[in-house]
Order: C-alpha cells, then sequence, then structure tokens
C-alpha cells in the first residue's frame, strides 16, 4: 500500500534529526519504506511524504499509537494538519 503524506511542520532539521534515526527505522521493521521526503521550495513549513507499508493494519499501528503521535509532536509536526492519500498500486 503507498500514500502520501502532507502535513505542517514547524522546522524540517528538527523534523529530519527525528525521522529518519527513529521513524524509518520504525517503518522498515514493519515491513515499509519512505520513498519520498521533502518540503516545498516555496513553503519550508509544508512536509511531503510518500511511503509504502504493506497494509492498512500496519498504518492503523502506528496513526493509532500514542507514543509515535508524542513522538510526531515533540518533532515539531502539527498532527492535527495531517492529510493522507492513498494511491493506486
Amino acid at each position: 500500500m503507498i500514500f502520501f503524506v502532507e502535513e505542517e511542520i514547524e522546522n524540517y532539521e528538527r523534523f529530519c534529526a527525528w525521522f529518519n534515526s527513529e521513524a524509518v527505522p520504525q517503518i522498515e521493521a514493519a515491513g515499509g519504506s519512505v520513498l519520498v521526503q521533502g518540503v516545498e521550495r516555496d513553503n519550508p513549513r509544508h512536509l511531503r511524504l510518500v511511503m509504502q507499508l504493506p497494509d492498512q493494519a500496519t498504518l492503523e499501528g502506528f496513526l493509532g499509537s500514542p507514543a509515535f503521535t508524542a513522538a510526531r509532536q515533540n518533532a515539531g509536526v502539527k498532527v492535527e494538519t495531517s492529510v493522507l492519500t492513498f494511491l493506486a498500486d
């Protein structure tokens, strides 16, 4: 399952420090991968990710985890702005 994530962040460097060292290993351990990671050229607070996970249950495990949500917030993600779009395989 491939999906696109858009969300607002406070600072891209701060986000990357957490995401690349902590979240990516968790995603990979769950059988997923990050295909694209970046911010808009004209708006460095608008994060865009394209990720792949094995199934909806795996995604729901991440999204439903209070610890993962708290870690995202600590990394500067404004979780209330998150929008997920599922792509056709």
